[in-house]
This record gives C-alpha cells, sequence and structure tokens, in this order.
C-alpha cells in the first residue's frame, strides 16, 4: 500500500482539483450528516436589546439533559439535578440558523430524547396535541435519517472516489444511491452498521475498534451496492485488518486542524479539514483495495476497477467515470452548463421562494417549538430566496465554469440584495424581519459572514446541483401543465403581494424576538 506520505500528497492534489466544488459537497453533506453549520458566534460581551431577546429565547430552550431530568423525576424514579450538565448542553448552541436546526435534529441521541419529549408531554403535562406533534417530528427525522443523511454519506463516498480520477465528476453523484435503485438494500446495511456500532460504545474499548472495522463499509457500498449485509461488513473486516491503527493515525494527525477550528469560527473546517479528509480517505480505500482484493474472500464484489486507478499514475482530466450501472435513473444527472427557458425561471422563483420558506419555519419550530409564518407575506414564498436563486442561475451564468469565481459573486451579489433588502423594509415599515446584530463580522445587523458565506456556498450548489436536477423534474410535466402552474403561481403571488401592502405579515417570531 502507499505510504502515509504518498497518501496525504495524493490526497491534498485530489483537493486543488475542483477545489470549490469539494468544499461544497462537503459542506452539503456535514450539514446533514454531522453537527451543523455554527461558525457564527455571540462576538460582543456587551449585550444589546435585541441580543438579550436571543438570550431570552436560548433559556426557554429545553436541552436533552432537561428533557430527561422531568421524564426521571416525574416517575419518581430518582430525583436528580442536571442543571450544570444542561448549562453545558446549552453551550452547544450558537446564534447561527444551521447550528440550531441541525444540531437539534442531527445531534446524538437527539431521536431517542424527541420520543421521551414527547412521553413527558403525555405523561405530565397532559399536552396530547403537542405530544402527537414531537412524536411525528421523531418519527419523520427517523426517516430522514435512514433513507437521506445515510444513503448521502455514501454519495459522497462515491464523489470523492471517482473526483480523485475524473476530474469531471458531477455533483450528481451524491444521488449515486438513488440512481441505482438500491435504496432498501443500502439503507438496510447502514442502519445495521448504526445500530452494531452504537452496542458496540457500550464496551467503550469494543466501540473504538469497530469504528475502524466497520470504516469501509460507505465505501464498498459506493463500489457496489448491491453487496449483502453480510458480505459488507465481511469485506469491511478484512479490508482493515492490521490497518485499524493506520486509520487512526491518519485521523489523529488532522486533530491540530480541528483545534484550530474554534479559532477560525469553524471557516477552517469549511474550507479545508472536513473536504481534505474526504479527499484523505477515498485514497485510503483505494490503496487497500489494490493491497488487499486478491486477498478478499469474495473479491469479485469489487467490479469496478475504473474507481481505484492510481492518480499517481493515470487519470482522466477531462472525463467523467464510465458507470453504465448507475444509468437507471437518467433524471438524476446533472447538466450544470444547460439553458433554463423563462418558464422555468418563473418556477425557479418560486421553489426557491418555498424552500427558503419552509428553511425558515423549520428553524423557528425546531428551535422554539412553534409554527410562525415567516416573512412579509402570507403565503408560502420568501421572495428574497427566490430573488437570490435568479441571480445566481442568470447573472452568473459565465461563472459556471468558475467555481471560485462564482463563490464569491454569489457571496457579494447576494449579500448586497439582503443588505437593501433589510433597508427598504426598514425605510417602509419600520422594523426589521431578521437582525443578526451580536453576530460575528455583521455590517449593521442586516448580513453577517455566516450568511455570505452560506449564500457563496448556495451558489455553487444551486447551480451545480439543485437546479439542474430540479429541472429534470419540473421537463416531466407537458408544457400545458407547466404554463397553467406558472399561471396560477403567478396570479396567487400578486395577490398576496397586495394583500401584504396593506397588512405586512408582522409580530412574535416575525418581526420581534426571533434574532
Amino acid at each position: 500500500m502507499k505510504t502515509t506520505r504518498t497518501l496525504y500528497k495524493s490526497a491534498w492534489k485530489d483537493l486543488k482539483t475542483h477545489y470549490f466544488l469539494n468544499v461544497m459537497i462537503a459542506f452539503l453533506v456535514g450539514f446533514l450528516l454531522h453537527d451543523g453549520y455554527q461558525y457564527a458566534t455571540d462576538w460582543n460581551h456587551t449585550l444589546t436589546e435585541s441580543e438579550k431577546a436571543v438570550h431570552e429565547l436560548r433559556e426557554n430552550h429545553r436541552t436533552n439533559t432537561e428533557i430527561l431530568e422531568e421524564l426521571l423525576n416525574g416517575l419518581n424514579i430518582i430525583s436528580i439535578d442536571f442543571s450544570p450538565l444542561a448549562d453545558t448542553t446549552a453551550e452547544k448552541y450558537t446564534m447561527g440558523y444551521f447550528s440550531v436546526i441541525v444540531n437539534e435534529i442531527t445531534a446524538s441521541g437527539s431521536l431517542g430524547f424527541g420520543i421521551l419529549n414527547g412521553m413527558n408531554k403525555i405523561l405530565f403535562d397532559g399536552k396530547i396535541a403537542e405530544s402527537v406533534t414531537i412524536f411525528t417530528m421523531t418519527a419523520c427525522t427517523a426517516l430522514f435519517w435512514i433513507f437521506i443523511k445515510n444513503l448521502i454519506l455514501i454519495g459522497r463516498c462515491r464523489y470523492f472516489l471517482e473526483r480523485r480520477i475524473y476530474h469531471k465528476t458531477k455533483p450528481d453523484r451524491l444521488l449515486f444511491v438513488y440512481r441505482t435503485g438500491c435504496v432498501k438494500n443500502t439503507a438496510k446495511i447502514m442502519l445495521l452498521r448504526a445500530v452494531r456500532q452504537t452496542l458496540w460504545n457500550l464496551t467503550i474499548v469494543g466501540g473504538f475498534i469497530k469504528h475502524y472495522e466497520y470504516f469501509m463499509i460507505p465505501y464498498l457500498l459506493a463500489e457496489n451496492p448491491n453487496i449483502t449485509e453480510k458480505e459488507a461488513f465481511s469485506l469491511s473486516k478484512q479490508m482493515m485488518y492490521g490497518d485499524k491503527k493506520q486509520a487512526f493515525k491518519m485521523d489523529l494527525s488532522l486533530l491540530p486542524f480541528a483545534l484550530l477550528d474554534g479559532a477560525t469560527f469553524h471557516l477552517s473546517s469549511l474550507f479545508f479539514l472536513n473536504p481534505y479528509r474526504e479527499c484523505l480517505f477515498a485514497e485510503f480505500y483505494a490503496a487497500l483495495r489494490a493491497e488487499k482484493k486478491l486477498n478478499l474472500t469474495e473479491s469479485g464484489l469489487l467490479y469496478d476497477d475504473m474507481l481505484t486507478v492510481s492518480t499517481g499514475t493515470e487519470s482522466y482530466p477531462d472525463d467523467d467515470c464510465p458507470t453504465p450501472h448507475l444509468e437507471k435513473h437518467r433524471w438524476l444527472t446533472t447538466d450544470y452548463e444547460k439553458n433554463y427557458s423563462l418558464q422555468t425561471a418563473v418556477l425557479f422563483f418560486f421553489l426557491f421562494s418555498f424552500i427558503g420558506y419552509l428553511f425558515e419555519v423549520c428553524f423557528y419550530l425546531v428551535n422554539e417549538g412553534s409554527f410562525i409564518n415567516r416573512g412579509t407575506m402570507t403565503g408560502p414564498w420568501l421572495p428574497i430566496y427566490g430573488t437570490g436563486g435568479l441571480i445566481i442561475i442568470y447573472l452568473l451564468k459565465p461563472l459556471r465554469k468558475k467555481p471560485s469565481l462564482l463563490f464569491a459573486s454569489a457571496f457579494v451579489l447576494c449579500g448586497s440584495l439582503e443588505y437593501f433588502t433589510s433597508w427598504l423594509l426598514e425605510q417602509i415599515a419600520h422594523q426589521r424581519w431578521w437582525d443578526y446584530t451580536g453576530y460575528f463580522m455583521n455590517i449593521n445587523g442586516r448580513v453577517c459572514l455566516e450568511g455570505l458565506t452560506v449564500f457563496g456556498l448556495a451558489g455553487v450548489a444551486v447551480t451545480y446541483f439543485i437546479a439542474p436536477v430540479s429541472d429534470n423534474l419540473l421537463k416531466k410535466l407537458s408544457p400545458e401543465k407547466r404554463k397553467i402552474l406558472c399561471t396560477v403561481l403567478i396570479i396567487l403571488f400578486a395577490a398576496d403581494c397586495v394583500w401584504s401592502v396593506m397588512h405586512p405579515n408582522t409580530g412574535n417570531g416575525i418581526t420581534e424576538g426571533f434574532y
């Protein structure tokens, strides 16, 4: 196998190839899989009135430890004060959008605590409706974790395995499992992997060992999603036999960069550590596979040799990976250089406006447990998101082959749009619908570094992934149906605009006490 130093050099070379696409892929998957996007912090120590409101909201937030304390004390099993731990747990929340949403939904144990919280509401508070809502959200979270998060993880492995050789690898590789039609099989194996890992974690030492023994399962599924549960665990065990220590050392070598994370407001992880680690372990899998394939008991299951060409001897900078077994669902492919029609532009505006609305409503629902109709309008849309999406798709079209410039341009243009919109709304309605006061590097509370960085990354994601896939889906509708849909949406939106001018959407969580 390659030496560790060679792996690091190869990973660095892989990272530099289409750098911003690699960062975007790591960002999107990290957002789904890990602790959220949380480099924005409360930078000022002297709190303004806006910041005090935010801290009051935090104080009302129920942590996992508080939920457990309520259950145990309510059942009279034990009387225990978890407040010191609760205070520590609460510190993980920052003022950033993504930190709240993803930390709530994806933090370790949140699924179980969601169930406990629902039980508490029924047993001790008598809030049946609220309990049903909690159980429903918990069930949705479980399904999301099983059928989206785990499968996107496999797609990430596929992307970085291909990227190390084929420089034209597209972001649609994140949808690898869905394109092959092997959703049930891969979801089952990844679920069993998580369950086994959780049980082994109870033994502490065993959990550490099994973590590295199961390490190759996502990569094996990324190469052959048709393998069975038994085959996946067996092959991973054989590949990692004698190399768990090296994998651990590689993780350990990245620790200094992780320690710098807080000092850089998590920017170092975003722009270097996360994508570099993916490149490094993709190289590690390829090296292990090349060394051990002939000695594996079922080596024939690893049939995609085009994934493991040595980057030191051969690469295909002008080609995409020849993977005919991916052609089952063609609509999931992406062509980011395509032109979009005017009709598509209208539908994109409403699609992005709805996504923005859904995002902000879910943020408030998860953070505070209340449904709030966000934005200035009554309908389920936030026009600022739709406008930003169209700016990225049409105005930045000449930059599609230059991801770094596209990122910077989206950073500036969408940030300018947000600043101007905030100023205009304040001049017209004398109210603010968002306020970033207290965020790191904010400008008059209208924009902040976190939001601008997200705009830049969203610009890359929309251009290379979201827009092409959405266009493929919209084309499944006949031209007549798309025309009718556009007409209905425009009429409803126009009516909402007229109504909202006279009766703007305001109130708690909308213009008061949200940020």
